[in-house]
């Protein structure tokens, strides 16, 4: 079967082929009507746009990479499925790199989507002074971070970014572990060179410092946002003969290792001790785990994100400040807090 051409839509429709090619380019001069007609009729003959042809003219792969820092985390696998929707929708195809939490991992995957022309980057990884900012900047390739960011206002200025307010949703999570009497409270922290994991820990701070709630040193434990590393802390703590009463975890894929480990130290949830994530990942929901969290709709973000960096790579020459944008986080109350809902005012 021969492959359907802007030539054969335009025989069709009895219009030019450069309507045609404006029409499903989004390019101005179509008016909405022709345009729907056109689209409809390429979507009924089965048009299918040759990227390889498009890529000889405009000099572009039509290809772009994220980068994360672990796939078998379901946060990454859900902020993943919405980048792949939108660049899928605007034309473009996603490469996936993982870096296992490895800076040098990172470095290397920036490399070799460079040189397999990718035409922008989408980095969820970076760490403050991360210097993979710098290396792609002198590789000149548009790029955006998502979910982490350079804190730094100077060298963030410069820089496009699509994150969540994980100091407020870490401030309402933290919050309502205080209004249901708990004065003892283990963290379970991410990466303390993330952005995240800095904000989260600020935000639960403030929260406590309001309760006159402290945190003790030996219940603060940096966890990488590792599952396996969030399992043994846990249990660490939970063998102790005064141990906390309650968890705040940054991280839902931390917080079922918390949950593990304290159903092998023979505890109930949320009779004996309750717990409290970040994420809302799509488990987290499930009868029988039912964890609190705090929502920060990963898959929006990814598809954000995408979009936000397919526009700065249709408009290399664009100059002025960064494109920057902050996504709300909501509270989730579920049953690993044991809480109910009636009556209560957040």
């Amino acid at each position: 079967m021969n492959r359907v051409t802007i030539k054969d839509i335009a025989k069709q429709l009895k219009v030019s082929t450069t309507t045609i090619s404006n029409a499903l380019n989004d390019k101005p001069g179509v008016g909405m009507v022709v345009k729907g007609k056109i689209v409809q009729m390429a979507r009924e003959m089965g048009y299918q746009p040759n990227y390889f042809a498009k890529g000889l003219v405009s000099k572009q792969s039509f290809a772009i990479g994220l980068i994360v820092a672990s796939i078998a985390d379901p946060f990454f696998s859900e902020l993943a499925l919405g980048v792949n929707e939108k660049v899928s929708e605007l034309g473009y195809t996603m490469m996936l790199f993982n870096t296992s939490y490895d800076i040098e991992n990172e470095k290397k995957s920036i490399e070799l989507l460079k040189s397999r022309g990718a035409d922008g980057i989408i980095l969820s990884t970076i760490l403050q002074n991360d210097p993979n900012i710098d290396l792609l900047n002198q590789m000149q390739i548009p790029f955006v971070l998502v979910n982490r960011l350079i804190l730094n206002p100077k060298k963030a200025s410069q820089i496009d970014s699509v994150s969540v307010d994980n100091y407020g949703g870490s401030y309402k999570a933290a919050r309502h572990l205080c209004r249901l009497g708990h004065t003892k409270i283990a963290v379970i922290a991410g990466d303390m060179e993330a952005s995240s994991a800095i904000l989260l820990t600020q935000g639960a701070t403030d929260a406590f410092a309001e309760f006159g709630v402290v945190i003790q040193p030996d219940l603060f434990v940096e966890c990488g946002f590792n599952r396996k590393k969030a399992y043994q802390a846990a249990l660490d703590i939970l063998i102790r003969k005064n141990r906390p009463t309650a968890f705040l975890i940054q991280g839902d894929n931390m917080a079922l290792g918390v949950r593990e480990a304290a159903y092998e130290c023979g505890l109930k949830i949320p009779e004996d001790l309750a717990i409290v994530g970040f994420d809302d990942i799509s488990i987290s929901s499930l009868a029988g785990i039912e964890l609190t969290t705090v929502s920060q709709n990963q898959y929006k973000m990814g598809m954000t994100g995408a979009q936000m960096l397919i526009n700065k790579i249709k408009n290399k020459n664009r100059s002025g400040s960064s494109s920057k944008i902050e996504l709300g986080a909501e509270l989730i109350i579920r049953n690993s807090c044991g809480f109910n809902l009636k009556g209560y005012v957040r």
